[in-house]
């Protein structure tokens, strides 16, 4: 049977769907025990019975609910209906920040200042715990603009932060993240720390800042070589409103090398603090 023809998952009612991704679907349920709204992530039909996507969604669950924080979506259970295995989450009614952008510039350019460092902020909570996201994008961070509230998603690459003498011994990884936003580490397959998501989090900022891309590629391959070797076009030919201040914390972010990057989390929310991103309130036609 369909999970989009079953009406209960356990105690869990579903109402709607709110999302569906490559692998898997996110639906808006309502947990009649405990009287609360849910988020439930459930597998693709097609998927339900992959073990290494089975494994992939009990990994999210096993770091998502050790995790706290009001900037990051909180992750209860993982358990199994029939034969399809599902994860709980809280209930946040919000858009992606990549459904932001594609609504456009003028939709949501006067949050930006609160927003970005706020991006910083649920990062920062996830790096002192140990982890590295491995897939910063717009679309992992949720946006409520009525209440101002964000929430960092998706912790199914999220990967243990080597230290001492461990990060020495770390194997050559499989390439895993979304290739517009990659660091160059990750895309050799190279051990990734917190600097990678400060990579992926420039990207994230540029378009943020111009709707656009910081590459395109007209291949995967032109794309992710262009990570690797390529300067992005200078923000301020696209976007004339970026303090110079900002322009040069963005190239740091965006360094091909993790050295010439901020050196952490904790350093990057301080830059962000002492400087101003707009010369002025933003508006839409600041976006060439």
């Amino acid at each position: 049977m369909s999970s989009a023809s079953i009406g209960y998952f356990g105690s869990y009612r579903l109402l709607n769907v709110v999302n569906t991704g490559q692998s898997s679907r996110l639906w808006q349920a309502y947990d009649d025990q405990n009287r609360k709204f849910v988020g439930i992530k459930t597998l693709l039909d097609q998927y339900a019975q992959q073990k290494d996507q089975i494994q992939i969604l009990k990994w999210e669950y096993e770091v998502g609910s050790k995790l706290s924080h009001p900037k990051l979506i909180h992750i209860f259970d993982f358990d199994w209906y029939q034969k399809t295995p599902y994860l709980v989450m809280e209930w946040f009614s919000a858009p992606n920040l990549k459904m932001w952008i594609n609504r456009g510039y003028a939709r949501y350019c006067t949050y930006l200042p609160k927003v970005m460092p706020e991006m910083v902020e649920a990062l920062l909570y996830l790096h002192e715990q140990g982890w590295t996201h491995r897939d910063i994008k717009p679309d992992n961070f949720l946006f409520n603009n009525e209440s101002g509230e964000l929430k960092l998603i998706d912790f199914a690459l999220t990967r243990r932060i080597a230290k001492g003498f461990r990060k020495f011994f770390v194997m050559k990884s499989k390439t895993q993240g979304t290739a517009s936003y990659m660091s160059p580490e990750q895309i050799c397959g190279r051990p990734s720390d917190p600097r990678a998501d400060i990579y992926s989090l420039g990207c994230s900022f540029y378009e943020l800042l111009t709707t656009r891309l910081p590459f395109a590629g007209e291949s995967m391959n032109d794309l992710l070589n262009k990570h690797l070797v390529a300067p992005p076009p200078p923000i301020i030919q696209r976007n004339k409103n970026i303090t110079p201040e900002f322009v040069a914390v963005l190239k740091m972010m965006l360094a091909k090398k993790p050295n010439d990057r901020p050196k952490s989390t904790k350093e990057l929310l301080d830059m962000l603090h002492s400087v101003r991103i707009f010369r002025r309130s933003p508006i839409p036609n600041d976006v060439v």
